[in-house]
């Protein structure tokens, strides 16, 4: 009971054995693009950091490579960092573009459309961008609408295309996407060169209502992201020479600052801006105010303005002073070394961060090939006990019927004998000795059954190997019996075993047979003579003339007699297929 409760339970263990070494197998870069990937949109330096941590790309499997191309692409991109070559994104374009999600398609095409953009080739970029547009229409996620659709109001931008960028951007801002996912992408920024287009009156109007729009989005955000967008809308205003809308927009800054260096710095930009409008006293009293930063660098700004403004009014006997000022703000700032220690320490920080992460990357990984090397010898052992438990069950059994078969003779003798004495029972007593006598050859049949299986290399023979040999021993048997309907595919099992792939030969060579014409020559291969291959059959003499008349024909065999017929089938041992 126990051995056999113990024979169940192995194919359980062996599942289980499976289960922990997949579990313990898989690719130890697995986190780290994880990690990427969570990072991509929130913190794309931290990105960059951790997928720089794979340092052989190319041993990552046939799904995590492109993904890594992708993520990486990406991560650079989005922390400003210089891609030279878009042979990594192609990489990503190449996998997707075949078995890839939409959202994956659109990605990898957008992001290779920036890549081209960044290294001069529009013509190209264009056409990657517009199969991005094509893969998003089904993309799941808004935010790659969001990057299609302002990427293609860009460049269409760049070319004049106003109509045709102001119909992208709208695009764009329908799609109403929430707060957080618009400050991920730095919505205000893809939006500036709104700014920068002219057209007609019509056009103007429109892009005026995009301006209303996009505003509105604006003023839903935090102050701090307000700041930020409108710091650089009011920079582009003044890169165009438009003072009263980069007043407008500076005022809006100062509105939402809560730092007074920011402060500061927007003071002494809306003062450059006063100046150009002619308001003297405002401009005097913003830098007034700018002075009062502790910024080195910022302070050395505002006295070099001074100076000049003073020497172009032609005093410059106060714009020696405010020079003074200027040099001794630089001295200040060139001797300052803390900012540069601070940076030192953060280097060291994240260099040290990064061993760390490394470190236990390794350890991971080496406890992974120690419980897989654990698994796989106790693989190893659970095989060798089950095999050895296997063959001990099939010695008993074997065992046991050599003990039956001896039981069985020994009363076969016991009659015999009871025949000779008693010659009046000898009828009763023959039938008795008949049944027995099956009995026996049955068990012998088993006998030799078990004795094959037993002595093979391996541990026990395929079940269409013993079926093919139960076969075989019915038709050479003393009771001949052969049912070609269920016995043809295990006679040909039979002779290929047996023969070296008898049956396949004769298939190949003669692929015309019938099936009763091949249960024919199985037969005369197993030594039947064509009067035993008749009665086998149940059909007459002639009938079976006539079959190997019709085998000699599609043998090529020109007279179609016995004699050829009974040559061929004995020289079929040492012919092969490519005959």
């Amino acid at each position: 009971m126990m051995r056999n409760r113990l024979f169940l339970l192995l194919p359980i263990w062996m599942v289980v054995v499976l289960c922990i070494i997949t579990s313990c197998s898989q690719e130890s870069h697995t986190p780290q693009l994880s990690w990427g990937k969570y990072y991509l949109w929130t913190a794309p330096d931290s990105a960059y950091q951790v997928l720089n941590t794979i340092l052989s790309p190319e041993k990552l499997s046939e799904e995590e490579r492109p993904l890594y191309a992708l993520l990486m692409t990406q991560a650079m991109h989005r922390s400003g960092r210089k891609i030279s070559s878009d042979s990594l994104i192609n990489v990503a374009v190449g996998y997707y573009s075949r078995q890839g999600t939409p959202d994956e398609k659109a990605s990898a095409f957008l992001y290779k459309g920036y890549v081209l953009e960044d290294l001069g080739e529009d013509d190209n970029a264009l056409y990657a961008y517009k199969q991005a547009e094509e893969e998003v229409k089904t993309a799941k996620d808004l935010r790659i609408h969001f990057l299609v659709y302002t990427a293609l109001g860009y460049i269409n931008g760049r070319y004049a295309h106003y109509e045709r960028s102001l119909g992208y951007y709208r695009k764009a801002l329908d799609l109403n996407l929430s707060v957080p996912a618009w400050k991920a992408m730095g919505g205000g920024y893809v939006f500036a060169p709104l700014y920068l287009a002219q057209g007609t009156p019509r056009y103007n109007e429109e892009v005026k209502m995009m301006q209303d729009k996009f505003f509105g989005l604006v003023n839903r955000m935090d102050f701090t992201s307000q700041e930020k967008i409108y710091y650089q809308l009011a920079l582009k205003e003044k890169d165009k020479g438009e003072w009263e809308a980069a007043a407008a927009l500076l005022l809006k800054v100062l509105e939402r600052t809560s730092t007074k260096e920011a402060r500061y710095r927007y003071d002494a930009e809306l003062a450059d801006i006063y100046k150009q409008l002619g308001r003297k006293a405002q401009k005097d009293s913003l830098r007034a105010e700018a002075l009062k930063s502790a910024r080195p660098l910022l302070k050395a700004s505002v006295y070099k303005d001074m100076y000049k403004d003073l020497l172009a009014e032609g005093k410059e006997r106060e714009a020696s002073n405010y020079m003074q000022q200027y040099i001794n703000e630089l001295e200040l700032l060139f001797t300052s070394g803390s900012r540069a220690e601070l940076l030192e320490i953060e280097k060291k920080y994240d260099y040290s961060a990064l061993l760390r992460q490394n470190n236990d990357y390794r350890s991971r990984w080496a406890i992974t090939v120690l419980v897989t090397v654990a698994a796989l010898i106790l693989l190893a052992l659970l095989l060798w006990v089950s095999w050895k438990f296997f063959r001990r069950q099939k010695l008993d059994i074997l065992r046991n019927y050599k003990k039956d078969a001896l039981v069985l003779q020994q009363q076969i003798d016991a009659l015999q004998e009871q025949i000779e004495e008693n010659q009046g029972e000898a009828k009763s007593l023959q039938e008795q000795m008949q049944a027995l006598e099956v009995e026996k050859r049955s068990k012998e049949v088993r006998i030799r059954q078990l004795e094959v299986t037993f002595r093979s290399k391996h541990i026990s023979l395929p079940v269409e190997t013993v079926e093919a040999a139960q076969v075989y021993l019915q038709i050479v048997g003393r009771e001949k019996h052969y049912n070609p309907a269920e016995d043809r595919v295990k006679l040909e099992h039979w002779l290929n075993v047996s023969r070296n792939g008898w049956a396949q030969r004769l298939d190949a060579l003669y692929p015309t047979l019938t099936n009763g014409e091949k249960d024919v020559c199985y037969l005369f291969a197993l030594g039947l003579s064509l009067d035993e291959i008749a009665d086998l059959l149940e059909v007459q003499c002639r009938s079976v003339d006539r079959v190997v008349y019709r085998v000699c024909r599609k043998m090529g065999l020109g007279q179609g007699s016995k004699e050829e017929f009974v040559a061929q089938i004995s020289r079929m041992d040492n012919c092969s297929t490519n005959k």
